[in-house]
């Protein structure tokens, strides 16, 4: 089951609107000029002008002054809710600090599908295992190590075979797939940047 969130920097259209969203902050605004009603709205709401937009809205209102940030309140609300796999928009551009923080927590919900999207790229967590990487529109794919992994890369500009990659390594960036998809075989979790250019 997946739901959406949209934080609070407009990153354009999501990619699915069939499934249900979370607005976190502004990001409500971002959701309703998409025609997109979110199921509840997280965050302290200070950006929002127009108030009008959450009349109908379920909110879940918090202090500007607390310890989570409003995506990992919103991450947290939809992992409480069972959802095992969610849609992130909005948490890149602008604060490096906030996009730190959300990256953090894509290693801490290793558990949970969470992908990040943007208009150039698209982020998130490979499982131990074997994967077949998708070209769709995305030209460049990147691998780095939460912990020390081994690597094997095939159908790509630069293949590896059990390369042991560590998380101060940027080895794996910058790769390019030769066809339409890339193999990627990694023993521990690896965050995957996908990058249009």
């Amino acid at each position: 089951m997946k739901i959406g969130i949209y934080s609070g920097i407009n990153v354009g259209s999501v990619k699915d609107s069939t499934i249900e969203y979370i607005g976190v902050d502004q990001g409500v605004y971002h959701l309703y000029q998409q025609g997109i009603t979110p199921v509840i709205a997280i965050g302290d709401m200070d950006s929002i002008e127009n108030e009008q937009i959450l009349q109908d809205i379920n909110i879940q209102r918090y202090s500007s002054i607390k310890d989570d940030t409003d995506t990992a309140l919103a991450i947290q609300y939809a992992i409480q809710k069972g959802y095992g796999a969610i849609d992130l928009y909005g948490v890149t551009h602008r604060r490096i600090d906030h996009f730190m923080a959300v990256l953090c927590l894509l290693e801490k919900y290793q558990d949970i599908s969470i992908t990040i999207y943007d208009e150039w790229n698209k982020i998130f967590v490979l499982k131990p295992g074997q994967h077949y990487l998708a070209k769709d529109q995305y030209h460049y794919f990147s691998i780095f190590a939460f912990d020390e992994s081994v690597v094997t890369l095939k159908d790509c500009h630069y293949p590896l075979d059990h390369y042991i990659l560590k998380r101060n390594d940027p080895l794996c960036v910058s790769n390019q797939m030769n066809e339409e998809y890339a193999i990627v075989e990694n023993s521990r979790p690896v965050l995957c940047i996908q990058s249009i250019s």
